[in-house]
């Protein structure tokens, strides 16, 4: 859909891509058949509140996380150390905070990771792992998750 429109409009890609109004059209299908979505743009344009409105109108819950302010290991868990029945000792990790909303989610759920593109490299890669691979480890995501992540562009110099 989103290559059929740009063929359509023969657009120059130094200008936005999408209206806003497109921009929204664009992400409820995506959104609903559950693709992971990356939006860029110039600071200010309103991918947020386009993300909040496409999550409201589907009557999805919407989890926002900022994962500039994460660390790499979040996305793991919290280390747990036990022992097993045999008397072993064992560690696993634990899921807790937004993480484990994301496990257990019984109803469609947006995560939307805001400003992704300002995090770490190593908590990008950390959470390309939740995207791609819908697991770290021995954790699952639920099905009921869309990943929507919103960066601006490297060309803005805000950070990216």
């Amino acid at each position: 859909m989103i290559n059929e429109i740009e063929q359509e409009r023969q657009i120059d890609h130094a200008d936005p891509i999408y209206t806003p109004s497109q921009l929204h059209d664009a992400l409820v299908p995506l959104v609903k058949a559950r693709l992971p979505v990356l939006v860029t743009g110039q600071p200010g344009q309103g991918k947020t509140d386009i993300i909040k409105q496409v999550a409201d109108e589907l009557g999805y819950d919407l989890l926002i996380t900022h994962p500039v302010v994460d660390e790499s290991i979040d996305y793991k868990g919290f280390p747990f150390p036990y022992t097993d029945e045999k008397g072993k000792p064992k560690a696993a990790f634990i899921p807790f905070g937004d993480m484990q909303k994301l496990l257990t989610a019984k109803k469609p759920l947006v995560h939307f990771a805001d400003d992704a593109g300002h995090a770490p490299k190593a908590v990008q890669a950390a959470y390309m792992q939740w995207i791609l691979n819908r697991a770290i480890n021995e954790n699952k995501m639920s099905d009921m998750v869309t990943f929507v992540a919103a960066t601006n562009r490297k060309e803005d110099k805000a950070g990216v």
